[in-house]
């Protein structure tokens, strides 16, 4: 029986200690094979890319083809004094540093006395800098001597994020850019690993860790030898959910078509199953996302089809961007499970029935849906029609008490439809509907209320104190924001789920908030009960700031 092997033992044992053992980066390889062939090298270098996809890997190689006694066509031997030393780390000439923790300036000076000073065992001093983003001040005791350094020396960076070096350091050093591995070079790794170790896998299991590495072979193999360490058997596709806490792919699809039909009760059971088991929900959201991208591709023509893909690249992309709102880290009530099940109560994520046929069938949600019955033409020819393209205020007003006149939005500013005439109505009655939310009415008269709770959380008390309900359509409220203070819209925007939340709250009934910038005018309150418990409402949260707080525009 194969013996298990420690955390990270795979890494190690696999790392490259040749350019040919470097996977995915052929035209980096190839470029430094060639100068090191031609005797062509520079003084510096800076390596470029994500992580875990062989920068530091490669720096040691090249430090070991620099100082390699029996170069081979531009590959070091991997077997003289110099080779062997630099492998196990014991080469005093080759120095890696971490400027994470060793980036102040009395760190770069010490580095000056040891790049001045000749080599005691190799040819060529190599300095090794991993995270060279975090050098600020430092540079400036380097820049002199990059410029113009010793013939004995060759500096080697690495970074993940190369807009956080100077320019000027940029221009003296060779830039080489390293890309994310592809699914497929990541998964023939593992199979030769597996392969050397005796080992058997699924094709689902690996294929699954390499989509998990998300491009860095360091993930990858790290996260094998883990998985190797927990069984002694074949890896199954299940196992490695279960080790690493992910959730299958049938869960998944479950969720995002509960999203597409909205079918609330269906995804809330979903995510009881899965706290149940002791999943995580914020890898639970990562597959969500990636699986709702595959999904929204598929769609549009590109990748395998689903029946989820049938329902049409508008209800997903809706979906889609609810899901992207979400903050993982909401340290705020309910977490992140509440913010999962706000995008399952959303109403205007809710399918009509023609998609959640095709759902259900595999069919063109354009094929599935009937045709609606023609509606009666009304008298008045002049009013325009309501379409899809009638925003940001919504298309149809409420009818009765929710329509109040203290709000008006100006014409010049927002493109709202016109209200049939009253002939049009006699003419033609519209079908009665129930109210399925509130009326703006309600909502103006909680309005103190609601601002009082919101503005408890420090993050969104700017926001609701800016913003103004300005319509209501059926269950989503729309809140007009200064245009002077648009900004403040698009915070609004990334918090909505604690604006959604404050004002269901107090209402007493799931809703959706819309954000809108628009000139919004308070027309003074007139003299009743009411209206007096709601000015005393606002001194009482304002204080002296009510007239502040009333007139915005």
């Amino acid at each position: 029986m194969t013996q298990t092997t420690p955390h990270q033992a795979i890494y190690r044992r696999w790392r490259a200690q040749t350019f040919g053992q470097i996977v995915g980066q052929q035209a980096v390889v190839e470029t430094l094979r060639n100068a090191v062939r031609s005797g062509r090298t520079a003084h510096a270098y800076l390596f470029v890319g994500p992580r875990g996809t062989g920068k530091t890997s490669m720096a040691r190689i090249l430090a070991k083809a620099l100082n390699c006694s029996n170069l081979r066509d531009g590959e070091p031997c991997d077997e003289c004094l110099a080779c062997v030393a630099i492998r196990e780390g014991r080469a005093l000439d080759v120095s890696e540093m971490d400027a994470a923790s060793n980036n102040r300036v009395d760190d770069m000076r010490e580095l000056l006395p040891r790049i001045y000073t000749a080599p005691s065992d190799l040819t060529v001093k190599v300095f090794i800098v991993d995270e060279v983003q975090r050098i600020r001040e430092g540079w400036d005791v380097l820049l002199k001597t990059l410029e113009e350094p010793p013939d004995h020396v060759v500096f080697i960076f690495c970074t993940t994020d190369s807009t956080q070096i100077r320019p000027a350091v940029v221009s003296r050093v060779q830039r080489f850019d390293f890309r994310r591995l592809t699914v497929g070079e990541i998964g023939g790794k593992l199979r030769t690993i597996l392969d050397a170790d005796g080992r058997t896998a699924e094709p689902e299991a690996i294929d699954l860790i390499a989509r998990l590495a998300a491009g860095g072979m360091r993930d990858a193999e790290s996260m094998l030898d883990q998985l190797l360490g927990t069984d002694t058997g074949a890896l199954t596709a299940d196992h490695v959910r279960d080790v690493l806490g992910l959730v299958e792919e049938e869960t998944v699809e479950a969720f995002i078509e509960a999203l597409v039909r909205g079918e609330a009760i269906v995804g809330i059971e979903l995510l009881d199953g899965l706290e149940e088991r002791g999943r995580d929900l914020r890898a639970f959201t990562e597959q969500a996302m990636e699986r709702l991208r595959l999904t929204l591709l598929a769609s549009l023509g590109r990748g395998t089809p689903s029946g989820l893909a049938s329902a049409g690249p508008g209800p997903l992309s809706a979906v889609a961007r609810r899901l992207a709102s979400i903050d993982p880290a909401h340290p705020g009530p309910g977490g992140l499970r509440l913010q999962l099940e706000l995008t399952l109560l959303a109403p205007e994520m809710a399918a009509p029935a023609g998609v959640s046929a095709a759902v259900s069938a595999g069919r063109p949600a354009a094929r599935a849906s009937a045709p609606a019955p023609a509606p009666a033409r009304p008298a008045a020819p002049s009013a325009p029609a309501a379409g899809p393209s009638a925003a940001p205020v919504p298309a149809r007003p409420a009818a009765g008490p929710s329509a109040a006149p203290a709000l008006s939005i100006p014409a010049a500013r927002t493109a709202s439809p016109a209200v049939p005439s009253a002939s049009s109505e006699s003419s033609a009655p519209p079908a009665p509907r129930a109210r399925t939310g509130p009326t703006l009415q309600l909502l103006l008269e909680r309005w103190a209320e609601i601002v009082e709770l919101i503005s408890k959380s420090p993050p969104a008390k700017p926001l609701i104190v800016a913003c103004r309900p300005v319509a209501v359509d059926g269950s989503i409220v729309t809140l007009g924001f200064p245009e002077a203070q648009s900004f403040y819209k698009d915070v609004a925007e990334r918090r909505r789920t604690i604006l959604e939340d404050g004002v269901s709250r107090v209402l007493g009934m799931p809703v959706s908030v819309r954000c809108v910038a628009a000139n919004v005018e308070i027309a003074p309150l007139p003299q009743d009960p009411d209206s007096t418990r709601l000015l005393t409402e606002f001194k009482r949260i304002y204080g002296d700031d009510v007239v502040d707080v009333g007139d915005v525009g």
